[in-house]
């Protein structure tokens, strides 16, 4: 039998483009490598421009969202501003009746007052306040004026009395100048 040669298959590279020498020197070599690696940058700066590109849409997206979102609650606030201004308008309504309550109390003080005080004593200013009065006078003789203290000190309306000033009002004119002041108790039984 007779053996039958095998077919080889051969490979044969035909290289028709000569090698450049150039590349085979350390600047060679360097720009070779240096051109390889800025390919991948360049597809690497593509792959992040293209990518930017894209979430632009995404972006874009939630800032319309945004926007939407700010003009609803601005609408919402907006809306609120006529139970702000009823709000506001009720509170002043509120300070102004308690405010006239607590006038309408001071007015209840003056017979109170009337009580207390005996004939021969002149007011010149009366202060009255919610929680205390001061009152400056004068008394024709001191008798009066002892009265008054006395009255005011024993009357359960006026707490705590304090006479600041008594001079007397000279040696022409007889009787006292004084200066007191006490906190008020409407609350108290006279």
């Amino acid at each position: 039998m007779s053996k039958k040669p095998a077919n080889k298959k051969l490979d044969i590279t035909v290289n028709l483009v000569p090698q450049d020498p150039f590349f085979e020197t350390a600047l060679g070599r360097f720009l070779k490598w240096a051109l390889s690696i800025g390919r991948y940058i360049v597809i690497f700066t593509e792959m992040i421009v293209i990518l930017s590109f894209a979430s632009r849409f995404t972006l874009d997206r939630m800032v319309t969202d945004l926007n939407s979102s700010i003009n609803q609650k601005e609408n919402v606030i907006s809306s609120y501003g006529d139970l702000e201004k009823k709000f506001r308008f009720i509170q002043q309504q509120i300070g102004d009746y308690q405010q006239f309550k607590q006038e309408s109390n001071l007015i209840d003080i003056f017979p109170i007052l009337n009580k207390n005080v005996p004939d021969d004593v002149v007011f010149e200013t009366l202060l009255i306040r919610a929680d205390a009065i001061n009152f400056t006078g004068s008394a024709l003789s001191q008798n009066a004026l002892n009265v008054l203290i006395n009255n005011l000190q024993l009357s359960p309306s006026f707490p705590e009395v304090s006479v600041n000033k008594i001079e007397s009002r000279g040696e022409k004119t007889s009787g006292f100048n004084f200066d007191i002041r006490s906190t008020i108790n409407l609350n108290a039984k006279n």
